[in-house]
């Protein structure tokens, strides 16, 4: 019988993944369930989804391990780490979770708290769903561990910024980034890192390195007890931030890319709005003119009988080009990115559905949650572009009577899905079909997101529903 063996009459994750349970009488309470049933009690019902994944990946490590005691401590340490980092990632973690987590650890393990605060840092740090979120928000999960766990009393994340000079990224704590802090930052870019004595507080630095090069810098205040054990906590918190310091700079070599890329994609979409309005759009207005002129002429040539027939057909005519002169001076200002960029997104999204659905005659709901103001420019133009190539092909091809865009800003992520009640279609097939026809606006869609980093997934069959769905990592707005 395994160690992990749920309680007499207890449902748990593990009952759900098919685990074995207890056998009856038994009554002693594994390392991973001390550690589970102490989170249990201090979290909120919402969060019960996320202990449960973490707890179904605590039994695997426990299988892998063959299930004896080595193995339940290694579960109990993977469950916490994975707790603690997950609840921080959905912005829920707070001191007392953490601290109920060290303490039931300590415990199970029966260990000295300073050993399972080493243990469950060093872990949690390293954690890989730190990889599943933007580069700095995961920074700072992993620096904020540094302070909940009571051994600094402030720290901050230093990398170069593109003049060479050394750039805070990141600062957490009591207090602003002041010149004693930038001096220790600069010293650890010259390999001259170590400890500084700053009244009764000392400052304890220590490089962040990645292929033998100094890609950043800690430096963190603490004091009294922790001085001696400080720079164990922050080598291993340095070894863990290299990957994350690296896919910011990749990121922000991909941003500067993509910056160029945009802005000459905009260009030419701006271009083609212009030549709408003075080429197209000018020859209608033309066009339409010259109708009324042969109307006019034609007046004292058809006979009076005929002349409400002929002339009602006249009117019809000139009614066609003012809704096709609408319709090209509507597509010509959606191609100008300043409004896209200028104006609350729910505004011009709204504007764009509520549009839609008056051309089509089709059923468009929008529905946004969340705050999705905080995007980049890039990233505005991107999801409004995206909602407008859906939009089109749903008119276009799919004989839907009902679309449906909802958006979600999460605080990593902005999330898009927009469905329709469609046709459907096998989606390998049309792609190729749509690029040998040189038709290639979902692709686009694709290629833009990827390229901010983020992900796009087409779903669909015979018979429907087709949805579209991506997914945008948050940014600062100023990043691109």
């Amino acid at each position: 019988m395994a160690w992990f063996d749920a309680l007499p009459g207890e449902e748990t994750a593990a009952d759900v993944a098919g685990a074995p349970t207890h056998a009856a009488g038994t009554a002693e309470l594994t390392p991973l369930d001390r550690v589970r049933d102490a989170l249990r009690s201090t979290t909120t019902p919402e969060l019960a989804s996320v202990l449960d994944d973490a707890y179904g990946r605590a039994l695997q490590v426990a299988t892998g391990a063959g299930g004896d005691s080595a193995g339940a401590e290694l579960a109990a340490i993977a469950y916490a780490s994975d707790a603690i980092v997950m609840f921080a990632a959905e912005g829920e973690l707070l001191s007392d979770d953490l601290h109920s987590c060290a303490s039931a650890l300590a415990l199970a393990l029966n260990r000295d708290m300073q050993a399972v605060r080493f243990i469950l840092l060093s872990r949690a740090v390293a954690n890989p769903h730190l990889l599943e979120l933007p580069p700095l928000p995961a920074a700072g999960i992993q620096l904020r561990l540094l302070l909940e766990l009571g051994l600094l009393q402030g720290v901050s994340l230093w990398r170069r910024s593109p003049a060479g000079q050394p750039e805070c990224v990141l600062q957490l704590g009591p207090g602003e980034v002041g010149r004693r802090t930038r001096s220790e930052a600069r010293a650890v870019f010259r390999r001259r890192s170590g400890l500084r004595l700053v009244g009764h507080a000392a400052l304890r630095s220590t490089p962040v390195i990645r292929f033998n090069q100094v890609v950043g810098a800690i430096v963190a205040q603490g004091a009294g007890d922790e001085r001696e054990r400080a720079p164990a906590f922050l080598a291993a918190t340095a070894a863990a931030l290299g990957p994350v310091l690296e896919r910011e700079l990749l990121l922000d070599r991909s941003r500067a890319r993509e910056r160029t890329l945009v802005a000459s994609a905009e260009r030419r979409l701006m271009r083609l709005g212009f030549d709408l309005h003075d080429g197209p759009i000018q020859d209608v207005l033309a066009l339409a003119a010259d109708m009324t002129h042969l109307q006019q002429q034609l007046y004292p040539f058809v006979l009076e009988s005929h002349r409400d027939l002929a002339f009602g057909r006249f009117d019809d005519l000139k009614a066609r080009l003012s809704e096709l002169d609408r319709a090209l001076r509507e597509i010509a200002h959606s191609l100008e990115s300043k409004s896209i960029v200028s104006r609350p997104l729910s505004e011009i999204l709204h504007r764009e559905v509520d549009a839609f659905a008056e051309r089509s005659g089709i059923d468009a709901r929008l529905e946004v949650r969340g705050d999705p103001e905080s995007l980049s420019s890039s990233q505005r133009v991107a999801l409004f572009r995206a909602v407008q190539e859906a939009l089109a092909n749903v008119r276009e091809h799919s004989g839907a009577t009902e679309v449906e865009i909802r958006l979600r800003a999460r605080r990593s992520s902005i999330d898009v899905r927009i469905t329709d009640n469609g046709a459907g279609f096998e989606v390998s097939h049309a792609l190729a079909r749509a690029a040998k026809r040189g038709r290639l606006g979902v692709v686009g869609i694709g290629e833009r997101v990827r390229m901010l980093g983020g992900t796009f997934d087409l779903e669909s069959q015979p018979g429907g529903p087709t949805t579209l769905s991506l997914t945008l990592p948050r940014v600062q707005p100023e990043e691109i």
